[in-house]
């Protein structure tokens, strides 16, 4: 039975001298694996072409490219690998003045031509150590960042947005139910954030994302998407509860009251409602991205963009269990359509029972109501 070594890290040598090659790769040997080129440009061409390069020692004083040239580029390059790349100069000139020329250009650490063997396997070993934990932060910040569930608005993130989502969605085909999502955008939110400044404009978020979630059923997300825009995710609600829940919200930051140096400020939103039993969704960047279209296709400010279908009738065993629920809101929009969906059974109930009994009946149930 085999076992793979893994590889050795691989430094790369930059210098135009062949003899100060040959130290550092005898110091360095069977620690590291070293490359070598005998100028900066040449230097420069393959820590661009080689991406297992961890660590670079270069001399200062070369034909085509010195070390502070090659220094320059690879701290300008937009590639976060070289321009990270961690770089020790190596020089016979130990003055302070040009350490801090060296460090001025980017370079990580210095060490010289007689530098022994133990101290520069310790200096690489460092350095390389150092930028390996930098590179870890970094990579824990970049996922705490992505996957952090609520932001300085109090609101929940896109991350938070599109786990609920996914969940909200399996459950609805698992029951045959639908999810609706709202989309808010905070009308010439820009233009706003401009005049009160990037700090109060934060605060304004904060505010509205206090207002809008009080709106909001328990079981609802609301989510700060980007800017003046927040998302709302609905689990269960049909594409009429959705609309009537985008003209509450849209009624509720247009009766915000909100004061800056004296003068009252008016905020409206625009919404997009997506509902994935009727935009054909299955999974939550679907779901998103069909609202967002949806709300930026359609130019306007206070407005409610909804599919066609959204007013469609009610049904009235789904009408009588929003009443149920006390959301008389909900079904006051369908009125007529429920009307005339019950008008033979009406017709019936007063052929039979004449139209005095139905009226008792109606009244009766009020009673029990109340």
């Amino acid at each position: 039975m085999s076992t793979e070594l893994a590889p050795l890290p691989r430094l790369l040598i930059v210098d135009d001298s062949r003899i100060v090659r040959a130290t550092v790769r005898k110091h360095l040997a069977g620690a590291y694996d070293v490359i070598e080129e005998n100028d900066g440009l040449a230097g420069w061409q393959r820590a661009q072409q080689d991406d297992t390069i961890r660590l670079l020692i270069s001399d200062l004083s070369m034909p085509e490219l010195d070390g502070l040239g090659l220094l320059d580029k690879l701290r300008s390059s937009a590639d976060p690998r070289l321009n990270q790349l961690p770089v020790i100069i190596i020089s016979g000139e130990e003055d302070e003045a040009t350490r801090e020329r060296c460090v001025a250009h980017g370079a990580n650490d210095f060490i010289t031509k007689s530098t022994d063997r133990s101290e520069m396997l310790a200096r690489v070993h460092a350095n390389i150590e150092l930028a390996d934990r930098q590179h870890a932060l970094e990579a824990a910040r970049a996922q705490q960042a992505q996957t952090a569930t609520h932001d300085n608005t109090g609101a929940g993130s896109p991350h938070l947005l599109s786990l609920q989502a996914d969940q909200a969605l399996a459950y609805a085909q698992r029951h045959g139910t639908t999810v609706s999502l709202l989309l808010l955008q905070l009308d010439r939110f820009d233009l706003l954030a401009e005049r009160v400044g990037e700090r109060l404009a934060e605060q304004l978020l904060g505010v509205f994302a206090k207002h809008l979630t009080a709106r909001l059923r328990r079981e609802d997300t609301l989510a700060h998407v980007e800017a003046g825009r927040f998302a709302v995710l609905s689990p269960g609600a049909t594409l009429a509860e959705a609309q009537v829940l985008a003209e509450r919200l849209r009624q509720t930051v247009r009766a915000a009251r909100l004061n800056f140096r004296g003068d009252q400020l008016t905020v409206t939103a625009s919404l997009a409602i997506a509902n994935s039993g009727h935009d054909g969704c299955t999974g939550a960047a679907r779901l998103f991205d069909t609202a967002q279209s949806r709300l930026d296709a359609a130019p306007g400010e206070d407005r409610i963009i909804a599919p066609a279908t959204a007013a469609a009738s009610l049904g009235p065993a789904e009408a009588l269990q929003r009443l149920a629920r006390g959301d008389a809101d909900g079904v006051r929009a369908h009125l007529p359509a429920l009307l005339a969906q019950l008008a033979p059974l009406l017709r019936l109930a007063g052929t039979e029972m004449g139209e005095a009994a139905v009226l008792a009946a109606i009244k009766q149930e009020e009673k029990v109501s109340a």
